[in-house]
């Protein structure tokens, strides 16, 4: 449900404002406003976010390094200073061990290079150049273009090393020479040298990765700082936006909070110098929004609700309601029940190896494991099983629903149920009910919360056109049925004449609606009255596209049969078969899978979203955001 919450003004001297700002923080009950107006003075301390961002990237830091660490199974030593100078350590060492690494592979380069030449001394090469009053030069060039090159003013050329693509020349000048078609390697270490080098950076770069290793595992303390830095960077937010008042004596701070936590906090502060005073919120201020979510059905609907949008604080919470809908449609949407038990033991299997998870993937593993049991429970109702449907003309939904006298008998097509029609029938039913749910629910939002009387009784009026259209569409000469009814004509009859009236009770009390909302022009009020009506488009299309849950079921068991009959095709070639069959069947059905659940988590998420949504839910909320010490929220955890 949605939490009822309450404005505060929060009221305290001046002297003790950070103390009792930091006891509301610890409190973690409130969402504190800050003053945006400019009538008064505010706190206007500086508040930057740089502490908090160095945290977080030492937390990223620490997480790849210790993936390293445990790869190449690592030990780690004691550290002696604190988390924050940890964080910062860490980066620093971090920027260096990159440096290291650069200089190594720059080394590592002129290493090829110098054993392509030899071993040799620099300073008897510099000492041979000062003694011979010459310049000696070392020549890269391509093989193609080796007998082009002038060598013009060279005293003496030697050949050090050639392959199929290039060819390394010494010269010997008197003066320094410039040759075309071919690059210089400029000769300032020689291979004893550059083995030195080497391996002192080498020592440097594995020295500073141990002193990484050490830090990075710490990585708890590490996101203590992490959250510690947010408390304070959100410590400061809330001061900032405090006012003063008599001469800076008295400061003051607005928040919200939910009602139910009120007398807890109340009791916090009563022996304090500080009073909170409920206040009333300024008109079309924005609400927070707090879903409180006491059972597990809500708990998982509310992420569902999350992904598309916010309810508004007027809205009724929807979150089990898309619970349970979603579960259908993505079962009916998927609908093999071989995929659902076989998805069903890979979530059971996942949830027992994954010790403690956080609260977040512990839902999302218990939604998967409701959706995966609820596609199973289906595809075995439905027939299906990894593509195949049994030869017999009737599947376990169908006995079901002729026990409940529900349809008539099922058509068969090829020696198997031709399950087509009523299913697609079914899918426009749910949509027909889901639809209705979603105005009974908005009319009883209005008639309780509101007390608007005309939106529920312009809902069921419409909530009667819709199945009124209904028996006269399915069981008249335009449509088709496969489902049991004693007398079709008058069904059909009856549903005619419930559209005419409904239709002219709409237009009656869409102009009582315009007329209390204060519109005076006869005109207007009638024409508007008559435009009413429009709202039937809407319902005739949305209720129309509720066909995709038939459409996508039916997509994804064509496919698996498909799937089925070329690995089939396959076995039947002998040996080869026996080897390309399977694997043709399993990476056929991983695709479909894959297929499947795109379609179900997407076309079941959008008709909750989108077609049920517009007729019962407000949303563009905004989410209650408490002022906690996240620090001892993470601790109070971890004990």
């Amino acid at each position: 449900m949605i939490s009822k919450m309450q404005k505060l003004l929060l009221v305290g001297p001046q002297k003790k404002k950070d103390e009792i700002i930091e006891k509301l923080q610890k409190a973690g009950v409130v969402e504190v406003m800050p003053y945006k107006g400019r009538e008064f003075a505010t706190d206007g301390r500086l508040v930057t976010t740089a502490k908090a961002d160095t945290a977080l990237s030492a937390l990223k830091l620490a997480d790849k390094y210790n993936v390293a660490a445990a790869n190449a199974n690592r030990k780690t030593n004691q550290l002696d200073f604190s988390a924050a100078d940890a964080a910062d350590k860490i980066i620093e060492l971090d920027a260096s061990l990159k440096k290291i690494r650069d200089e190594l592979a720059l080394l590592g380069s002129k290493m090829k290079t110098v054993e392509m030449l030899g071993n040799f001394s620099l300073s008897d090469i510099r000492s041979i150049e000062e003694r011979g009053k010459i310049r000696i030069q070392v020549w890269e060039s391509a093989k193609k273009s080796a007998d082009e090159i002038n060598f013009e003013g060279v005293l003496a050329v030697f050949k050090i090393y050639s392959d199929s693509a290039k060819e390394i020349f010494l010269t010997c000048a008197k003066d320094k020479v410039t040759l075309r078609k071919c690059s210089e390697i400029v000769l300032d270490e020689d291979h004893e040298s550059l083995k030195k080098a080497i391996s002192g950076l080498t020592e440097r770069r594995n020295e500073t990765e141990s002193a990484i290793f050490d830090i990075a595992s710490k990585r708890e303390d590490l996101y203590k700082n992490y959250l510690a830095e947010l408390d304070k960077v959100s410590f400061n937010r809330a001061a900032k936006g405090t006012v003063s008042e008599f001469d800076g004596r008295i400061f003051m701070l607005q928040a919200w909070c939910p009602k139910s936590e009120l007398a807890n906090l109340k009791k916090t502060f009563e022996n304090e110098c500080a009073a909170i005073i409920e206040i009333e919120p300024e008109k079309d201020e924005t609400i927070p929004t707090l879903i409180d979510s006491k059972r597990a059905v809500d708990e998982l609907g509310r992420d569902l609700v999350n992904i598309y949008d916010t309810p508004a604080y007027t809205d009724w919470d929807p979150s089990s309601w898309v619970f349970f809908s979603f579960a259908l449609f993505f079962a009916m949407i998927v609908g093999d029940g071989g995929y659902g038990i076989l998805l069903l033991v890979l979530m059971i299997v996942l949830k027992i190896r994954i010790k403690n998870p956080g609260p977040s993937l512990r839902r999302f593993l218990n939604l998967s494991i409701v959706l995966t049991a609820a596609t199973g429970l289906y595809g075995i109702l439905t027939g299906g099983i990894f593509g195949w449907f049994p030869e017999s003309a009737e599947v376990p939904i169908v006995t079901l629903f002729k026990q409940l006298d529900f349809i008539k008998e099922l058509p068969v097509k090829d020696g198997k149920p031709d399950t087509t029609s009523i299913m697609m029938q079914i899918s426009i039913l749910i949509g027909m009910v889901h639809i209705c749910l979603s105005l009974i629910l908005r009319g009883c939002r209005a008639l309780k919360d509101e007390r608007n009387f005309i939106t529920p009784l312009i809902n069921l009026t419409w909530i009667a056109a819709i199945w009124s259209f209904f028996f006269w569409y399915v069981f008249g000469n335009g449509g088709s049925t496969n489902f049991n009814a004693s007398d079709p004509e008058a069904l059909s009859q009856g549903g005619l004449l419930g559209i005419e009236i409904s239709a002219g009770i709409l237009v009656l009390l869409t102009i009582i609606k315009k007329i209390t909302e204060g519109s005076r022009n006869p005109i207007a009020i009638l024409i508007g009255g008559v435009f009413g009506l429009y709202d039937g488009v809407q319902f005739f299309s949305d209720i129309l596209s509720y066909i995709r849950i038939f459409a996508l079921g039916l997509s994804g068991a064509l496919l698996a049969q498909t799937f089925n009959n070329l690995a089939g095709q396959v076995l039947d070639l002998g040996a080869v078969g026996y080897v390309f069959a399977p694997l043709i069947a399993i990476a056929g059905h991983a695709l479909n899978i894959a297929l499947c659940l795109m379609g179900g988590v997407i076309h079941g998420l959008r008709l909750n979203f989108l077609e049920w949504y517009r007729w019962c839910f407000d949303g563009s909320g905004r989410r209650f955001a408490p002022f906690r010490d996240m620090v001892a929220i993470y601790s109070k955890g971890n004990d």
